[in-house]
């Protein structure tokens, strides 16, 4: 059984941990941490989540990403996720730290709450699609989307794939994104 540490909405440590599926029935505040992978020619690799998966099954994702052990860190977090789903070893120093965000979600097919405190990093890659060893039970299919039609989709009422349904969220975390890497060429 997964647990998850219990944050508050200001992200401090409440010194309780419950397992996953508690936690997101009751609402509690936990700490995430989401990798958007990009590609300089080909965009940010999406992928479709399993049917499997407890929140938001089979709907598309625009991020790698996993729920931080207790005592566990983002980073740390973040390069197990990249590990376990995509099946690739990534230095730290490659691994670039963004922000920490919040967000308040809701499955509303499962009823379940998604408060998490988000640490979002960029991971800048050239590697195809065929690069990565997908881990099944978490990921149906992967798929670079050009940056363009990525921003296209999240406004759009009429998106070319169905998204988890947080569309002003992965706006913002693009934005976001796109000012992080402005910043660090200049």
């Amino acid at each position: 059984m997964e647990y998850l540490a219990l944050f508050d909405q200001d992200n401090q440590p409440l010194g309780k941990v419950l397992p996953r599926r508690e936690v997101h029935v009751l609402g509690h505040w936990h700490r995430t941490s989401q990798i958007y992978v990009l590609h300089p020619q080909h965009g940010y690799l999406c992928h479709q989540r399993s049917a499997l998966k407890d929140l938001f099954p089979s709907l598309w994702d625009i991020s790698i990403g996993g729920h931080l052990a207790p005592e566990e860190t983002y980073e740390t977090c973040a390069l197990r996720e990249l590990s376990e789903e995509l099946g690739i070893e990534v230095q730290p120093d490659r691994l670039e730290f963004v922000a920490v965000v919040s967000v308040d979600g809701k499955d509303e097919r499962a009823q379940l709450l998604d408060r998490e405190h988000a640490g979002i990093f960029l991971y800048k890659t050239e590697l195809e699609v065929t690069g990565f060893n997908i881990q099944q039970e978490e990921l149906v299919e992967v798929e670079y989307i050009p940056v363009k039609q990525l921003q296209q989709d999240l406004q759009n009422s009429n998106p070319s794939r169905a998204y988890i349904p947080m569309q002003q969220h992965y706006a913002e975390i693009l934005s976001l994104l796109e000012q992080y890497q402005q910043k660090e060429a200049n």
